[in-house]
């Protein structure tokens, strides 16, 4: 069975201008992808995998059953990383349950530290 693997957001220092982050702002949102359902209906499961080091923040995730969402109320949240206020390094995988034909991360409150990346896998 093939994979796919797809980058929700790529390495981000805080600080510094990359991808949808502008350097400055507390908040920013992450490329959407297209999710599992909107090729195959019915697989239900992704695995959503951070990379962090010393990050302060909370990343969301997001997901729509809409075939192609234009407005931020079309989206709900799935997961929120971490569950605490304080600097996290990890590496952590989580099971993202749902048919959702598109996902995306939004990362609220940056204030230090670097994502390695926030990737999409089914």
């Amino acid at each position: 069975m093939k994979t796919t693997d797809l980058v929700l957001i790529p390495e981000t220092v805080h600080g510094t201008p990359s991808g949808n982050y502008d350097g400055s702002s507390l908040d920013f949102d992450g490329t959407r992808q297209k999710a599992s359902d909107y090729y195959v209906s019915r697989i239900g499961t992704q695995s959503v995998l951070f990379s962090v080091d010393d990050f302060i923040g909370d990343v969301v995730i997001q997901g729509t059953l809409d075939a192609d969402p234009e407005a931020d109320d079309q989206w709900f949240d799935i997961y929120e990383f971490p569950d605490d206020s304080s600097a996290t390094t990890a590496t952590i995988s989580y099971a993202v349950k749902g048919n959702f034909t598109w996902i995306r991360a939004q990362v609220k409150n940056f204030t230090g530290g670097t994502i390695n990346s926030i990737t999409l896998t089914y």
